[in-house]
């Protein structure tokens, strides 16, 4: 499946806490071994034997274990692990069960969380979807509850069509324990240019690590203009004025065959999995474009990085 993969043979039980113990010809070796960490992005029972795929954090492309049936029977989706680099011993990394949500944004499978542990570590984790539109979480110290699910299979590149599935241990509550603390809207910016993102706040992100929500826009006293989008999906030109940190005015969609969401009076969210963004009022004006007289776009769980080398438009 992936070319450059390292294939390595795992045995026996594998559990939050517990090691999972090569063969003993294995791990009797006295050769020194290197822990590496990484994370189980899926699990593919297509071969005549089990397969975890797992991306280290020190390498480019994933590494795939050959494991039991009794091992890919778990709850394994999304885990963290440490393992020697002769893969002789393995162990599930328990999840936190409180952090403080640095960011959060929704992809193909699951709702990505970014957590900070009180070390200022910052760890990634799945979670139902639900909990990406959740208000007040970006910022706030939560008490977190998992719960095993079915999520779309690690091979089905994001079709939800393909009839497979991956089992993943999955966040489905954030009690918020300490609220965010109160930051300056983005009614208080000097004028300028700005890029927000719904990753954790960072002074600088590089053009390869961008994902999630981004909006790129410019304030010209309250007057906004911009454009907002998840990363490499549909986005929309937004142009209103700001209140805080919620920005009323229009958009324009230019896709095409893009679509009219709502035409009518009722506020309709446009993404899917996000209420951040609400259109209504919209016209085709031609195959590629949509035009929403009417647009309300909350940045409030948005966090602020730089603002690269793109320009914002200057009207939609």
């Amino acid at each position: 499946m992936f070319s450059s993969n390292k294939t390595v043979r795992i045995s026996g039980l594998f559990a939050l806490g517990i090691t999972a113990v090569m063969a003993s010809s294995l791990a009797s070796s006295a050769k020194a071994q290197t822990l590496n960490t990484g994370r189980i992005a899926g699990i593919n029972t297509e071969t005549s034997t089990c397969e975890l795929i797992v991306f280290s954090d020190d390498a480019e492309f994933p590494t795939t274990l050959q494991a039991s049936a009794e091992i890919c029977a778990q709850a394994l989706a999304g885990q963290q692990i440490q393992y020697t680099s002769e893969i002789t011993q393995l162990t599930a990394i328990a999840p936190p069960s409180v952090g403080t949500v640095v960011g959060a944004s929704a992809g193909d499978r699951v709702c990505y969380v970014d957590l900070e542990s009180e070390s200022g570590q910052i760890t990634t984790h799945y979670a139902n979807f639900d909990i990406c539109s959740q208000q007040g979480i970006v910022g706030a110290q939560v008490r977190l509850t998992y719960e095993a699910a079915n999520i779309l299979d690690y091979n089905c590149m994001g079709n939800p069509d393909c009839g497979r599935s991956d089992r993943a241990e999955l966040i489905v509550n954030a009690d918020i324990i300490s609220p965010a603390p109160t930051r300056a809207p983005i009614s208080s910016l000097p004028d300028g240019n700005y890029r927000y993102w719904s990753g954790p706040a960072q002074s600088f992100v590089s053009e390869d690590e961008l994902g999630g929500f981004l909006f790129l826009f410019r304030k010209q006293g309250n007057n906004i203009t911009g454009v907002y989008g998840y990363f490499d999906q549909e986005a929309l030109c937004v142009q209103g004025q700001v209140n805080e940190n919620t920005i009323t005015g229009i958009s324009v969609q230019t896709l095409r065959g893009a679509t009219v969401r709502s035409p009518g009076e009722t506020f309709v969210d446009f993404y899917p999995f996000s209420s951040s963004i609400k259109v209504r009022r919209g016209r085709q004006i031609n195959r590629e474009t949509v035009r929403y007289s009417s647009t309300l776009l909350d940045v409030s769980e948005l966090n602020r990085i730089n603002a690269g080398d793109r320009l914002p438009p200057s009207r939609c």
